[in-house]
């Protein structure tokens, strides 16, 4: 989920900022966040096939808290599956199968304490778990969206174009895509949410980051490096390495040439590979509620885009 590593590397300009900041606020969710955290309330019926409305109940009290601070709620959940990302989500469904045949037998071995634990981390959102939220949220005149795949863009399209103030997020993915006001770690008891503003970005100093001067294109350039789910790093270069890399050699073209000079292996493929992970995060498709169409989340230039671009992003 995200770029690893990222935000404890932002952590001088973390805030915690109380809900009622947000009064009178229109504040975008990212609705697969909670349905998954929903989803570890009910974790053994799901898996189980038994039925259950708990991770719905979980999503509404979240908006009844938003909404009693005088914020506006606009819940985002994510679409279709990105063709830039079918090798991860393969992965990921793999190891979900694997671990709920391991959670199942030690539910059946009467070992429900620990099948409890696993059940949580394997049973997955599915799009009818979305619709029964997406009814409760029509209900109660909730504003929402579905994107035509992934939330992360269609959250931050909507904070770009005005739709919306702040994003209330997991995903680190949100500071790469531009996200100017990211909230996370949203807390139900002290009714706050930590956050990171992109107009504070020249303020980071932590173990030795220093993003003075960065411009967006080399901060998305520093995330991908280090790691997304478009891409993997090279290996033995986690973020720290990336951003010392970057640093000095400016240009992820001359990280990689330097790279091989000095002996480190480096996928053949990996700048053609950086390219279109680079694209997914530029250009991928979301929902215009204005125009009631679907838009790349920037403009492309068309002289350069080509139909497997196009494939990649979204169609």
């Amino acid at each position: 989920m995200g770029i690893q590593g990222l935000l404890p590397k932002l952590k001088s300009i973390r805030r915690t900022r109380h809900l009622d900041e947000y009064n009178g606020k229109t504040v975008a969710v990212d609705g697969y966040a909670w349905l998954h955290m929903g989803v570890h309330t009910c974790a053994t019926e799901l898996a189980l096939e038994k039925p259950t409305n708990k991770y719905v109940d979980y999503m509404m009290s979240r908006v009844r808290i938003m909404r009693h601070h005088g914020i506006v709620p606009y819940i985002v959940f994510d679409g279709g599956p990105l063709p830039a990302k079918k090798g991860t989500e393969l992965e990921r469904e793999k190891k979900r199968k694997e671990a709920l045949e391991k959670a199942k037998k030690l539910h059946e071995a009467g070992k429900h304490s620990e099948a409890r634990k696993s059940f949580a981390t394997c049973v997955d959102v599915s799009p009818q778990m979305a619709y029964q939220c997406i009814k409760a949220l029509k209900a109660q005149g909730v504003q929402y969206v579905v994107a035509p795949y992934e939330a992360d863009a269609q959250l931050a399209y909507l904070e770009r174009t005005g739709a919306v103030d702040a994003i209330l997020t997991i995903d680190s993915d949100l500071l790469v895509f531009g996200g100017k006001d990211v909230l996370y770690d949203l807390d139900v008891h002290s009714r706050t949410v930590n956050s990171y503003r992109r107009a504070e970005f020249g303020a980071v100093r932590a173990d030795g980051i220093i993003l003075a001067g960065w411009s967006d294109a080399q901060f998305r350039t520093w995330a991908i490096m280090s790691g997304c789910d478009y891409l993997p790093n090279i290996p033995g270069v986690a973020i720290k390495g990336a951003y010392n890399a970057l640093r000095e050699h400016k240009t992820v073209e001359n990280v990689v040439r330097n790279f091989r000079l000095n002996g480190r292996q480096v996928p053949r493929d990996y700048l053609a590979k950086f390219n279109l992970a680079e694209k997914c995060f530029l250009h991928q498709r979301v929902y215009d509620p204005d125009m009631e169409c679907l838009v790349h989340f920037s403009p492309v230039d068309s002289a350069e885009w080509n139909e497997t671009l196009d494939l990649h992003v979204g169609p």
